[in-house]
C-alpha cells in the first residue's frame, strides 16, 4: 500500500477580504502644488531648507516624500532642480570671485566702512574645475599644435641667412635713463626743462 503524506491545509489569509481605507489628500500634506512650490524654490536656491520653507514643510517630510517609492517623479525632479541651480550659483560664485563679498568693518557697534575684495582662489578654482580643458597639461601628440610650432619653427631656422645689417652691440650706456628733453621756449626766453 502506498502512502499519501497529508498536506497540511493553508491557513485562509486573513487579509484576503481587506479592502483599503481610501483617505482624502490632507490639506497640509504634500498636494501638487506644494510639490511644484518646493522643486521651483529648490531650483533657485539649490537649498533644501530655503525650499522647505517656501513649501512650509520641513525637511523631515520633503526626505521621507523623496524616499517613497510611488514618488520616483518627485525625486528626479529634485535631482534636477539641483542640477538647474548649479549655473545660477556658479554665476553668483564668478560674481564673488571677480567682484568680492561685501565685508564690513564695525567699530563701538557702528558700521564705519565697507570693501569688496576679489577672490583669487575661488577663481582659480572655478576656471580648474569649469574650464580644466584649458588647464591640464598637454600632451604631445602628432597633431599638436605645439609640435607643429616647433617643426615650423625649427624650419625657419634652417632658412636664415646673413645679410648686411649691422648688429650694435648694447652697451651700459643704453640702459642708463635718458636725461630730459629741453624744449625752445615759443617767447624767446631761457630754456626750461619739462
Amino acid at each position: 500500500m502506498h502512502h499519501q503524506p497529508i498536506q497540511p491545509e493553508a491557513p485562509a489569509d486573513p487579509l484576503a477580504d481587506y479592502i483599503p481605507v481610501t483617505l482624502s489628500p490632507r490639506h497640509d500634506g504634500w498636494t501638487a502644488e506644494r510639490q511644484r512650490i518646493f522643486l521651483t524654490a529648490l531650483a533657485e536656491t539649490g537649498c533644501i531648507s530655503d525650499a522647505c520653507k517656501a513649501a512650509g514643510v520641513t525637511a523631515r517630510s520633503a526626505y521621507r516624500l523623496r524616499h517613497r517609492a510611488d514618488a520616483d517623479a518627485f525625486a528626479r525632479a529634485w535631482d534636477d532642480a539641483l542640477l538647474a541651480s548649479v549655473s545660477r550659483l556658479a554665476a553668483l560664485a564668478f560674481e564673488r570671485a571677480t567682484y568680492g563679498s561685501t565685508r564690513e568693518l564695525w567699530k563701538n557697534g557702528a558700521l564705519v566702512a565697507e570693501s569688496r575684495e576679489p577672490s583669487d582662489k575661488l577663481l582659480m578654482f572655478l576656471l580648474q574645475h569649469l574650464r580644466s580643458e584649458w588647464f591640464r597639461p598637454k600632451k604631445a601628440t602628432s597633431n599638436s599644435p605645439s609640435r607643429g610650432a616647433w617643426g615650423r619653427f625649427n624650419a625657419l631656422l634652417d632658412e636664415l641667412a646673413d645679410n648686411g645689417e649691422p648688429a650694435d652691440p648694447l652697451l651700459a650706456r643704453h640702459y642708463e635713463p635718458e636725461p630730459p628733453q629741453t624744449l625752445p621756449d615759443p617767447l624767446g626766453e631761457a630754456d626750461e626743462e619739462w
